[in-house]
């Protein structure tokens, strides 16, 4: 047995949740070929998707505020888990489109807002050691790479609905170790709604979630469309997911030494390393048209998704403070949100008008411009001081 009492327990369970949690993210990779299955079409696929997306926007920040409010937030995170338990059961029980479009909205709901108050919670342990941040995380993608292709073999040779077993599995046993995680220990507690209204008025926060927004745009529309666009240049399934599992492993170099960047190089340099690197991952998918090469690409998944993930988790909880730890990673996961559900949709129409090597040059341009951007203005500002 685990002594949960102890510090080495502690990080025990901080990383054994992270890994059996990102297992059942492997999972969900899948649901959408469950939906396909079923009969649901692609525009179908979408609708749900965008307005589950949207119902998770407006919920996210309430999650946090209530977490933060109350001084909930392990009670809330356990909440959220287990009802996205419960939705992801019960896709099993209905192939009805309208049914179904309910079920999801209510999915993404909890589920959303599980990684930010999982990171909030670790925050709070960690304190003034935010940097570590990065050696917990490294083990959900540990998980993500253990989990993704056993995971799609064996959905392949059972059927669609074996997803949902997959994906609560991972959610019960996520739900176990989430229990045992130490609760919150804060000297600083929100005195009264109003308070949230400083929050709002954080100018750093503000411009660094609008740079957020913009370097994650081309990132979620990535996430959406690099599959179709790779079997579109004559990849196939079983190449797809090895370049996933490449870049799941990518991160895992990143987020195990993510503190020595963060304590090595000032945080713009950082951020502008992140937003350069997004910029030629995306110019490089628009170049080259052979899947092999773009197999390669994938290899920047650590030095772009990993290294600003990291980045921004810690940055946020430094602008944001202890009081109000939860409201501003789901803040963050809130603009991430709002940004796949802009870049679906614009990034579907430059894909279907100009092509999927478009995009990706788009892409490319907001990246550069995003980074090289944001780099100024943070120069500015410290020059200014």
């Amino acid at each position: 047995m685990i002594n949960t009492s102890g510090k080495e327990g502690i990080i025990i369970l901080f990383k054994s949740y992270y890994f059996i949690y990102y297992i059942y993210i492997a999972a969900t990779t899948y649901i959408n070929i469950h939906m396909e299955e079923i009969g649901l079409s692609a525009t179908q696929i979408g609708m749900m998707t965008s307005a589950a997306k949207t119902a998770a926007i407006m919920a996210l920040p309430i999650w946090g505020m209530m977490s933060d409010y109350f001084e909930a937030n392990k009670k809330i995170l356990l909440f959220t888990i287990s009802g996205t338990l419960i939705f992801s059961l019960s896709f099993l029980l209905t192939e009805s489109f309208f049914i179904i479009f309910i079920l999801y909205s209510f999915f993404m709901v909890f589920s959303s807002s599980i990684v930010p108050l999982s990171d909030s919670l670790l925050l709070n342990y960690l304190g003034d050691r935010a940097e570590q941040y990065g050696q917990f995380r490294v083990w959900g993608s540990l998980g993500y790479m253990l989990g993704i292709m056993p995971f799609g073999w064996v959905i392949e040779q059972t059927q669609s609905e074996s997803t949902f077993i997959l994906a609560a599995s991972g959610l019960f046993l996520s739900l176990f170790f989430a229990y045992k995680l130490p609760k919150s220990d804060r000297t600083i507690k929100v005195t009264s709604l109003s308070s949230f209204k400083l929050l709002f008025k954080n100018k750093d926060l503000l411009y660094f979630l609008i740079f957020t927004f913009f370097i994650q745009a081309p990132l979620t529309a990535n996430f959406v469309y690099f599959p179709i666009y790779f079997k579109s240049i004559g990849g196939g399934e079983t190449l797809l997911g090895l370049g996933m599992f490449i870049a799941a492993g990518s991160e895992l170099i990143i987020f195990q030494k993510a503190d020595i960047f963060l304590k090595k190089f000032k945080l713009k340099k950082v951020l502008l390393l992140a937003a350069m690197t997004f910029g030629l991952r995306w110019f490089l998918i628009a170049i080259w048209s052979s899947p092999v090469l773009l197999l390669l690409t994938q290899i920047f998944h650590g030095l772009t998704y990993a290294l600003f993930h990291v980045t921004a988790v810690g940055y946020i909880s430094k602008l944001v403070g202890e009081k109000f730890r939860s409201t501003g990673q789901n803040l963050y996961a809130s603009i991430i949100s709002v940004s796949t559900v802009v870049s679906s949709l614009i990034g579907g129409m430059i894909y279907d008008g100009a092509g999927g090597a478009a995009m990706y040059a788009v892409g490319s341009a907001v990246s550069l411009l995003a980074g090289l951007s944001y780099f100024y203005l943070l120069h500015r500002i410290e020059y200014k001081k």
